[in-house]
């Protein structure tokens, strides 16, 4: 998996996941991720080591990761996207879970 791919699939799974993480985590992911901060940066706004803030960041990942393991929202999400269902039908599901 590539950075390109693995940034784009930890985005997705904090979309899915990112609740289950301390506010701390979040707080990381969101500013790495999201606002393309460098380690550095995020070090110095919340006055934390880099190291920390890496380490931060890869429990938050590793976390992510392991719960889409367990759960596997991720997968599912896909395995239906790649089903052939009328778009009018997950429309009005989506509707109704809503």
């Amino acid at each position: 998996m590539n950075n390109l791919d693995l940034r784009d699939y930890i985005n997705e799974l904090y979309d899915l996941y990112g609740q289950l993480l301390t506010k701390k985590q979040q707080d990381i992911i969101e500013k790495y991720y999201f606002y393309n901060l460098s380690l550095k940066e995020i070090s110095e706004e919340l006055n934390i080591s880099r190291t920390a803030v890496l380490d931060s960041l890869r429990h938050a990942c590793d976390n992510l990761i392991y719960y889409e393991e367990k759960i596997k929202l991720f997968a599912k999400i896909k395995n239906i996207e790649s089903m052939d269902i009328p778009q009018e039908y997950l429309d009005k599901v989506m509707k109704e879970l809503k």
